[in-house]
């Protein structure tokens, strides 16, 4: 075992310690992990009342590294393991877990009582012996690997895909789909869990079909069939793979979307009829995942919008050129006769990567801002017209998910107003009517920052936008975070409820609500 470890290190196999000593702030403040499991029987309410008609569970998730990276400076936000929080609503009382998504990378490592597996900045140069051996290679296979390193060729497929089992953190966004309460990330399949206790039951794949290939955090369903919209992205051929499931998770239908050069892709859109793909010049070159700077900005490639009829697997692909820009996330998107009206938090470039300078993260604050837009595509003229709706810094758009797909009124996002300390970013939380073409907003101070906003309807047949809101707020003046019960279209008005959560809970990506069974 020595003498292998030696070899591993002459080969650059090897752990290695971390190179800068520079400060990382997804590790520090709220950004950095709570690494405790907690279950609280029913949170303090401390304001207002939890209102009956709320029965049911909303989970959120984010990321949590299980134990410290191996080189916190290229440690990434994105890359913590997935950490599930579930309130669950019944009685005018709120219960209140939290829970790890135990993949294979995270019982790996607690077996092991440290971590095995740095990101995608630095995979392959600081694993040890017993991360690799985790992973299935042999002695053979990682000289193999090495050597194939040295003369400028990528893992053979089969090794690509035990390598990826390392990065699939399961940390992005977590709701029910295929009848399964599942936890989803862009580089791998599904994760299900245990909707009541939270443990994790195991890979999810939908019948096979996702096996070896990844999906986004962000599929669509549409609200009357049920059927399930989504796809994945690859630094190899085929780059985009566009996927149509069946409400039970069966695969009905795939296609390759054919796009000039690999990307990162985090979210796409759907219509009553077609399927749109922004492909975006956030390249993902093959060989760019050997260095430093896996995600580039390169807008001499261009930007444009894929838009495919969505149930027809044979029809050909439009293109509409865009000028270069990014998107995390989509309000929502809806026919309008021949065009389609799309609406995103639009970014200048792409935030969070390649932003320059000797910090590969800086804070948050030298990052740009995204902005509700709205964005008229003409598929047939190849058109596309661009207006922006608010001036407000914003991200995590939301709607109400009966109106997915369709013309719509109300969409909500966390957003930043005011002086604000620098300890979060969103310090604020927006409701934007289309149809009066303004925004209203809940500030909540220059230190306390909320994470995406859930509507939750009053009822299955009650108008667009009658229901709530419901966030989880850090106070950093306080080191607590509070879950809060807002009025979903009167959002300035005092929360219906505030309760306080057992001790602060990190900021996260995405969530749902799941209505009681």
């Amino acid at each position: 075992m020595i003498a292998l470890s030696r070899v591993l290190s002459t080969l650059g196999l090897a752990q290695r310690g971390p190179d800068k000593a520079l400060r990382n702030p997804f590790l520090e403040g709220n950004y950095a992990p709570f690494r405790s499991e907690t279950e609280r029987d029913a949170l303090e309410l401390v304001a207002g009342e939890v209102p009956a008609e709320l029965a049911g569970t909303f989970y959120r998730i984010g990321p949590a590294p299980r134990f410290d990276p191996p080189d916190p400076v290229l440690h990434h936000w994105f890359e913590g393991d997935g950490m599930v929080d579930a309130f669950r609503f019944e009685g005018g009382r709120v219960a209140h877990r939290r829970r790890w998504v135990r993949t294979d990378k995270v019982r790996w490592e607690e077996q092991a009582g440290r971590a095995l597996f740095d990101g995608m900045r630095a995979f392959g140069r600081r694993v040890p012996l017993e991360g690799w051996t985790a992973l299935g290679f042999t002695p053979a296979e990682l000289v193999e690997l090495r050597l194939r390193r040295l003369i400028g060729l990528s893992p053979r497929e089969d090794q690509l895909r035990r390598i990826m089992r390392a990065h699939d953190r399961s940390n992005t966004n977590v709701l029910k789909l295929a009848g399964r309460l599942l936890t989803l990330v862009e580089s791998a399949a599904a994760h299900e869990l245990d909707p009541e206790t939270l443990a994790t039951r195991g890979r999810f794949t939908f019948g096979g079909a996702l096996e070896s290939r990844p999906m986004v955090a962000h599929p669509k369903v549409d609200p009357e069939s049920g059927d399930i919209y989504s796809f994945g992205y690859s630094a190899r051929r085929p780059y985009v793979t566009y996927y149509v499931f069946s409400p039970d998770g069966a695969l009905r239908s795939s296609r390759e979307i054919d796009v000039p050069f690999p990307a990162m892709m985090h979210d796409f859109a759907v219509t009553a009829t077609r399927a749109l793909f922004y492909h975006l010049p956030a390249t993902m070159r093959e060989e760019n995942l050997k260095s430093d700077n896996p995600v580039r900005w390169e807008p001499s490639e261009g930007a444009r919008i894929a838009v495919v009829p969505r149930d027809d697997p044979g029809a050909p692909v439009r293109y509409v050129d865009l000028p270069a820009c990014f998107i995390y996330h989509t309000m929502n998107a809806f026919d309008d006769g021949g065009s389609v009206v799309l609406d995103v938090v639009r970014y200048p470039r792409l935030p969070l990567f390649d932003l320059g300078g000797e910090n590969p993260n800086p804070p948050i604050s030298e990052n740009p801002d995204g902005r509700l837009t709205r964005l008229r595509i003409d598929p047939e003229k190849g058109v596309v017209s661009e207006t922006l709706l608010d001036e407000t810094p914003a991200e995590f758009p939301v709607i109400d998910p009966r109106f997915a797909a369709r013309p719509y009124r109300y969409g909500w996002m966390a957003c930043r107003r005011g002086d604000s300390d620098g300890r979060g970013h969103h310090n604020a939380i927006a409701l934007y009517d289309h149809l009066e073409r303004r925004g209203r907003c809940r500030e909540l101070g220059r230190s306390s920052f909320t994470s995406e906003p859930i509507f939750v309807a009053r009822g299955k047949d009650t108008p667009e936008g009658e229901g709530w809101l419901l966030a989880v707020v850090y106070h950093a003046e306080t080191d607590q975070s509070d879950l809060l019960v807002l009025d979903a279209l009167d959002p300035e008005r005092d929360p219906v409820a505030v309760l306080r959560c057992p001790h602060r809970i990190p900021y996260g990506f995405h969530g749902s609500w799941v209505e009681r069974g």
